[in-house]
């Protein structure tokens, strides 16, 4: 028998019970490529209780985990640990037979802190990436976990920028990402991620009630060439990357930006072609509730004939509502090799 459940605590106190006989709805959406996760959470509230003393403040922490049992075949009780929020927007819906509904919002607990409020001007010289991202992130209370090739700059710049767009920014131009998970702010290349080992699903055991695959070559392009001014010599020269089975588009990407160095351009060529042409093969189903089913999880479908391949999860909604239980529904791109 398939059974699913949410926990929640407000504060730090467990209010699943008191909360349970009003939820109608609850979405957690798990994001990659360095959007924030989001979760809202739909109450009835006839009798005047939630948008009365129970209504939580904005600012208010909220963890949530998703408990599912018997989703899939011999599985045993699973958990989605949803992470850690903080409230940000209420909203109240009212009707003349009194179905009054709150609507609580919440962005991740560690993105409500000064990685996103204040806007900074400073400078790093001689710095590994690493030790930049830990003067960003550090003061905020979170811990760097840094998964990615050393990054020494001879200097970088944060211009009237909030930490956290600051931070994304500069890793982007590498080809990495950045995810704030509970307090840890995570750095991983995007690459690396591409080549974990797969999640296999067939045609079958996915059982999808709606699922969608496309292949386009717009905007697709075989090479990316970056021209740059080289920050030591002040001399004007190019440099670019190809992947050894590139797509057979015969498109060049052309890229002008500053940069120290000729294998910083090659970071920021191979970044940049990554960054379109995943979009070569995108997808996307909805399913019954299925906890692995992760932002950043890849995917090896079979089944779909020349839709098959590996796939990269961009995004993963989870929902849990009265009507239709628990589901989860993907956005897919492609999985590449470089």
């Amino acid at each position: 028998m398939r059974r699913a459940a949410v926990e929640i605590r407000i504060q730090g106190k467990d209010v699943s019970l008191d909360l349970a006989p009003h939820l109608l709805s609850l979405s957690y959406v798990d994001k990659a490529d360095d959007e924030l996760d989001d979760l809202q959470f739909s109450l009835e509230d006839r009798e005047g209780l939630w948008q009365g003393d129970w209504l939580p403040a904005h600012g208010d922490t909220v963890s949530v985990v998703i408990v599912a049992l018997g989703f899939r075949a011999g599985s045993e009780e699973e958990e989605l640990d949803c992470g850690d929020f903080e409230v940000d927007e209420l909203t109240m819906e009212t009707s003349r037979d009194g179905g009054d509904v709150v609507t609580i919002k919440a962005v991740p607990a560690a993105a409500k802190s000064s990685l996103m409020l204040q806007r900074k001007t400073r400078a790093w010289a001689d710095a590994p990436l690493s030790t930049v991202a830990a003067d960003v992130v550090g003061p905020a209370g979170l811990d760097l976990l840094y998964k990615a090739p050393e990054i020494v700059y001879g200097r970088v710049e944060q211009r009237q920028e909030a930490d956290l767009a600051f931070l994304q920014r500069i890793c982007k131009e590498q080809g990495l990402r950045v995810a704030l998970k509970k307090n840890l702010c995570v750095i991983y290349a995007g690459q690396a991620a591409d080549r974990l080992e797969p999640l296999e699903l067939t045609r079958g055991e996915l059982a999808a009630d709606r699922c969608s695959f496309k292949r386009s070559l717009d905007g697709v392009y075989t090479r990316c060439v970056v021209g740059y001014t080289d920050a030591a010599s002040s001399e004007t020269t190019q440099a670019g990357y190809q992947p050894e089975l590139p797509p057979t588009t015969g498109k060049v990407l052309t890229i002008n930006k500053r940069i120290e160095h000729p294998a910083q351009a090659e970071r920021v060529a191979m970044a940049e072609l990554r960054a379109r042409n995943c979009e070569e093969m995108t997808g996307s189903f909805a399913c019954m509730g299925d906890t692995r089913l992760r932002a950043g999880t890849v995917l090896r479908l079979s089944g779909w004939g020349n839709f098959d391949t590996d796939y990269m999860i961009r995004q993963a909604t989870h929902s849990l509502s009265r009507d239709s239980g628990y589901r989860t529904g993907v956005e897919l791109v492609k999985a590449l090799d470089y």
